[in-house]
């Protein structure tokens, strides 16, 4: 992470105490000024096994104690993550009361600690057949315990771009393989490029003329992939979790075309759209 120069603020909760004789917590989001690219690296195909103290703020959204999806801890009481993982076909949001997240472990399903989910806020726009404005927020039913693994997650300020070709990693627990229909056991990361998003939406267009359903590519939406190579991504069980440049999640995982393919990259929910709904929010 580059700090210092480039004014990095983290998200704080403020009054990390619980406030005596009341059962609220006050929380604001100070968002992050997005530091200048770092030297090229070499390109990684394919992801491998991580660590949780490596992306502290991850964490597993569980529905009925499984994986669902992932998220990014805002605050001690806050999740960020994708709408469309607590909404219908038919625009339905569901109830609470079967999620919960786990937070502060590598391993999938063990380990760390299960907080409760008290409220989901999807955000009021959110499109269910074309994923437009993917984010929603999951308000927790208790305060987490910070940690050298659970820490709160550093946001874009509003508008904040990114170059294309930046490299980018993809964190979450969903598939290595998409012809193996299971979670990976261990949170894994892998490094892929930001995509001109014209090029982007050019690329669903021809598989719009094929399909005949609609996949646009939007201004709140940020693609990422190795286009004409492929073979990285995120996957299936992946939706929700972060997408991080330099320390900082700039977008949410919200869909693609299969996974890992050379010629649609993956398409993420660009954060900087939403970091004033998020203020308003949390």
């Amino acid at each position: 992470m580059l700090c210092g120069a480039f004014l990095l603020l983290a998200i704080v909760s403020c009054g990390a105490q619980e406030v005596s004789n009341s059962t609220n917590e006050l929380y604001t989001v100070s968002a992050a000024e997005l530091p200048s690219p770092a030297s090229t690296e070499a390109r990684i195909i394919g992801g491998s096994p991580t660590t949780i103290q490596s992306y502290p703020f991850t964490v597993q959204v569980l529905y009925y104690l499984q994986l669902t999806c992932g998220g990014s801890l805002l605050t001690r009481r806050h999740v960020l993550s994708a709408g469309h993982c607590f909404v219908d076909d038919y625009g339905n949001v569901a109830s609470p009361t079967p999620f919960s997240i786990r937070a502060g472990t590598s391993n999938l399903n063990s380990g760390g600690t299960v907080y409760y989910v008290s409220t989901i806020i999807v955000h009021e726009s959110y499109n269910t057949p074309v994923r437009d404005n993917d984010v929603a927020v999951l308000v927790l039913t208790r305060s987490v315990t910070l940690s050298t693994s659970v820490q709160t997650a550093l946001i874009p300020m509003q508008g904040a771009t990114l170059r294309d070709n930046s490299s980018v990693v993809a964190v979450g627990w969903g598939r290595t393989n998409v012809n193996i229909p299971s979670a990976s056991s261990v949170l894994n990361e892998v490094t892929v490029r930001t995509v001109n998003r014209t090029v982007c939406q050019q690329r669903y267009n021809e598989l719009e003329a094929i399909t005949l359903d609609p996949y646009p590519v939007t201004d709140s939406m940020l693609c990422a992939g190795l286009l004409d190579i492929g073979g990285a991504d995120a996957c299936q069980g992946d939706s929700g979790g972060p997408l991080v440049y330099n320390g900082i999640v700039v977008g949410v995982t919200s869909w693609g075309y299969s996974c890992a393919l050379a010629r649609f990259p993956g398409v993420y929910t660009k954060v900087s759209y939403y970091t004033n709904w998020i203020n308003s929010t949390v």
